[in-house]
């Protein structure tokens, strides 16, 4: 069946000229129009598109590069870093920068470092991935340590630089550095303590409370002991079979009262074995507070030097008044050190674990970038090798040297190698004698180590002021050797300083009237004229331990020791008698109640011991009498 105009299956509809009028467009036989070689409407945009990016790039991409680098290094370092010009050399894919100005994130108003210029040029090919590859770093013209005539704004809070100086300056004060002041005896007229503040008194509350816990565990072990159902139990048996006549019970009847004496007699025995083990219980636990109680003699000792502290009597102990004079210039120089490395450690993390930082700036909900490393890939930075000639124009560091870096990267499990570095002083002349600083970073597992060294000899040593004493100490020319080494967890920092031109500078700002002692001990301090020093930070990062030791705490503690030991003998021994009579007046209950535990848990274990020891005995008798009887039935 079809319909009017329609086609069979198969067949092709014939072409027919268009109705007249109907608008439909001539056919391709009438001839194909040629397409245009220049799509003019696309091209003029992206031309214009072209010249915008050419011309922010020629007169803003330099400005641009610098905001940036002073932010970013702004944030890394924790201080402000300020750059004065920055040239992109296309051709060589280098930047040139000129004139970096890094503040001293410890001293607002000094620069750590000042750079006239610095020449890096990049490797092209891991540009591409945004990624950083330096293979030529070259640094002219550096000063350190000048006067900066701003001070360095202060770096904002959220990022990881000032965190971490908030946390070394926390690390710093954790030190109990000695006071070294000079106090006249005769002023010394009572002496005020609050019990609270004494570390024995707190160690013998908490050892009360621990005696009351262990008298209750005491009794609750006795009573879990059981005995007296033992007890009840052989003597009902016993009284049972007393006065019985064995052959009247005959072989049935022997036999069963055999068998209930050995029951009862193994029931005595675990009783005995319950026992025992109680007693070990009980006397471990009492030991343990005789150990306790025994401690408080150490905490009673720190109570001393506390108290002693507080009334600020002269020490003649050589270590409390070498960590007086350099303790506090000693935290500070390893504080200094452990900041820097724990921005390596954190810019340069250990091991393949993904890194966290910042993400990109937006309207809201910026968030967080996750690095994942790939041990294939590209580091996002490695300097392979610098071989540098730095000049220090200014400073007491100015002078020429030589220095080299190798294998600094952001992910030092891809490059498999420590960062290494070394600096040393090329030539003599004005300035220092030598100087020599290496160094290892080693991030490449889960582990960190580092490990720095620092040489220098005729150098100018920085002066420092003598606590309680309107003088500073002026070392002049000398020779210092600074190490740190962390391994984990642990650290190991020694600072030596050396000079046979020791001066003293009178302070005018902290002029004082001097007592007696302190006019004694600043003689003999400003008749010194050579300063010998060593200094030791060791043990965990987070539980440092400082000691001290030099020339002058030996000399000040003999002169001291000659002149007032008897006045300062006598304070002592006042202080120590307030420290016992305040720590006695807590201690002495806390011994009587542990005294009174071990007598109690004593007498209780010989009790039972008697009693378990006597029906043990009355049932072996018993045993004896039934069973020999027993044996002697037909």
């Amino acid at each position: 069946m079809s319909t009017a105009g329609s086609v069979r299956s198969g067949s092709t509809p014939a072409y027919g000229p268009p109705a007249a009028g109907s608008g439909t467009p001539p056919t391709e036989s009438s001839g194909r129009k040629r397409r245009a070689l220049f799509r003019w409407r696309g091209i003029i945009p992206i031309v214009l598109a072209g010249a915008l990016v050419a011309f922010v790039w020629l007169f803003f991409a330099e400005r641009i590069l610098r905001s940036t680098m002073e932010e970013a290094g702004t944030k890394a370092l924790g201080a402000e870093v300020d750059v004065a010009d920055v040239k992109i050399h296309l051709t060589q894919s280098a930047i040139e920068i000129a004139r970096i100005a890094i503040a001293d994130p410890f001293d607002a108003h000094k620069n750590l470092l000042e750079v006239k210029r610095l020449f890096v040029e990049l490797e092209p090919a891991p540009l591409a991935q945004k990624k950083l590859v330096v293979s030529r770093l070259t640094i002219g013209d550096v000063r350190t340590g000048t006067t900066r005539t701003t001070a360095a704004r202060p770096v904002p809070a959220g990022g990881f630089a000032p965190s971490a100086l908030r946390s070394v300056q926390q690390w710093a004060k954790q030190f109990d550095v000695p006071l070294l002041t000079f106090t006249p005896i005769d002023t010394i007229k009572s002496i005020v303590l609050d019990p609270t503040q004494l570390m024995s008194v707190k160690a013998a509350l908490a050892l009360a409370a621990r005696s009351d816990s262990a008298r209750n565990n005491v009794e609750k072990g006795y009573a879990n002991l059981k005995l007296q159902p033992t007890l009840d139990s052989s003597r009902a048996l016993l009284t049972r079979l007393q006065g019985t006549n064995v052959r009247s019970l005959g072989i049935s009847g022997a036999r069963t009262a055999v068998n209930d004496i050995r029951r009862v007699a193994s029931q005595v025995d675990s009783a005995k074995q319950r026992v025992e083990s109680f007693a070990n219980g009980s006397r471990a636990l009492v030991d343990s507070m005789q150990g306790a109680l025994r401690s408080l003699d150490d905490a009673r000792t720190a109570d001393y030097a506390f108290a002693r502290r507080l009334i600020k009597l002269p020490s003649f102990d050589a270590p409390d008044i070498g960590s007086a004079l350099f303790g506090k210039v000693t935290i500070d120089k390893v504080q200094e050190a452990l900041y820097w490395t724990q921005l390596a450690q954190h810019y340069m993390p250990p091991g393949l674990l993904p890194k966290e930082s910042e993400g990109p700036k937006r309207l809201r909900a910026s968030g967080t970038t996750i690095h994942f490393v790939t041990p294939t890939a590209y580091p996002r930075f490695l300097l392979r090798r610098a071989d540098l000639t730095v000049a220090i124009s200014d400073g007491p560091a100015r002078g020429n040297y030589v220095a080299a870096i190798t294998n600094a990267t952001t992910e030092p499990a891809l490059v498999g190698q420590p960062t290494m570095f070394a600096l040393r002083r090329a030539a003599t002349g004005t300035g220092m004698d030598s100087l020599s600083l290496t160094g290892m970073l080693d991030h490449r597992t889960a582990k960190p180590r580092d490990v720095v060294s620092l040489r220098a000899a005729g150098v100018e040593l920085p002066g420092f002021p003598i606590p309680g004493l309107p003088y500073r100490a002026d070392p002049g020319r000398g020779s210092t050797a600074l190490s740190l080494s962390i391994d984990g967890d642990q650290l190991v920092a020694k600072w030596a300083v050396t000079s046979n031109r020791m001066a003293w500078v009178a302070d005018s700002i902290a002029a004082k009237r001097l007592n007696t002692i302190e006019s004694l001990v600043a003689r003999v301090l400003t008749g010194i004229s050579a300063l010998q020093m060593n200094a030791d930070v060791s043990g965990t990062v987070k539980s440092p331990k400082l000691a001290v030791s030099s020339n002058l705490d030996r000399v000040v503690a003999d002169q001291l020791r000659s002149v007032v030991g008897a006045q300062v003998a006598a304070a002592e021994a006042k202080v120590r008698a307030r420290v016992d009579s305040l720590v006695d007046e807590k201690a002495a209950p806390v011994k009587a109640r542990i005294a009174d535990l071990r007598a109690s848990a004593d007498k209780r274990v010989a009790d039972a011991r008697a009693q378990l020891d006597a029906e043990k005995q009355k049932l072996d008798a018993q045993l004896k009498a039934v069973s020999g009887g027993l044996v002697g039935l037909p």
